[in-house]
């Protein structure tokens, strides 16, 4: 018999991040000359941001600029 204590239960899956809210996935093709993959990649290293957080708040703003605001409980 070990004095050792025991070892942590793995589990399945990914964890969820906290803070990250409700998640829908948006799966699109984008033009390959535009490298998004490459300069997402870079900004996630220097940045810490995650590819969909970049993504999310990329679109947000360019809709809102567009004319196409979150809707408001009002709405």
């Amino acid at each position: 018999m070990t004095d050792e204590p025991p070892k942590p239960k793995r589990g399945r899956g990914r964890p969820k991040k906290e803070g990250s809210g409700n998640m829908r996935p948006l799966n699109v093709e984008v033009p390959e000359d535009l490298q998004l993959h490459r300069r997402g990649t870079l900004c996630k290293l220097d940045t810490g941001m995650s590819l969909k957080d970049q993504v999310a708040a990329a679109y947000d703003e360019w809709l809102t600029r567009k004319g196409y605001a979150k809707s408001t409980p009002e709405d």
